[in-house]
């Protein structure tokens, strides 16, 4: 189950045709496009990204999978996801998710902001993420590109040097 939403657009082919005459002129520049799944966008749910995918070109539109989105937003597996999009997969966000303010999250209908404000997306390793199974995934696809590390930490949520010292540990205890 994915979490509340308020007003969900309908991803129409004018914006989209728009975006991919974009994509393939940033493609022809040697620069490639990717779409970054997020709560509260167009692109927030598994059906969603499908439904995309199948509409685009796959050598014009690629996914930048974000674990923690993916999880929460998407209601998936995102090591799942790699092996899906296999081919699409051309940049990743590695973020965990609370299982606990997920849940209450979807129990109360919080917005997107509001779950970010209650904690959903906590420090690496301490959620429900498999990051050592994303890791194997991305390796059986033959990934070589950028892992991006994304870390909400708002006032009042501690220190984001903490945070990504403690976030850049976990890593190191994976082997990165």
């Amino acid at each position: 189950m994915v979490p509340f939403r308020i007003g969900v657009m309908q991803l129409t082919m004018e914006p989209l045709d728009e975006m991919l005459a974009s994509a393939r002129v940033m493609d022809e520049a040697g620069i490639r496009t990717v779409v970054h799944q997020h709560i509260g966008t167009l692109v927030e749910t598994e059906a969603e990204a499908r439904r995309l995918f199948d509409m685009t070109d796959p050598s014009v539109l690629g996914l930048c999978l974000d674990t923690g989105h993916w999880t929460f937003g998407a209601g998936g597996d995102p090591v799942a996801a790699v092996r899906e999009f296999r081919d699409r997969v051309w940049h990743v966000h590695f973020k965990d998710c609370d299982p606990a303010v997920m849940e209450a999250s979807r129990a109360n209908r919080w917005d997107g902001p509001g779950s970010v404000g209650h904690g959903v997306f906590c420090e690496l390793g301490k959620g429900c993420v498999d990051f050592p199974g994303m890791l194997e995934a991305l390796d059986d696809i033959g990934y070589d590109g950028w892992i991006v590390v994304e870390q909400d930490v708002l006032p009042g949520m501690g220190s984001p040097r903490e945070s990504a010292r403690r976030n850049r540990e976990y890593l190191k205890a994976l082997g990165i």
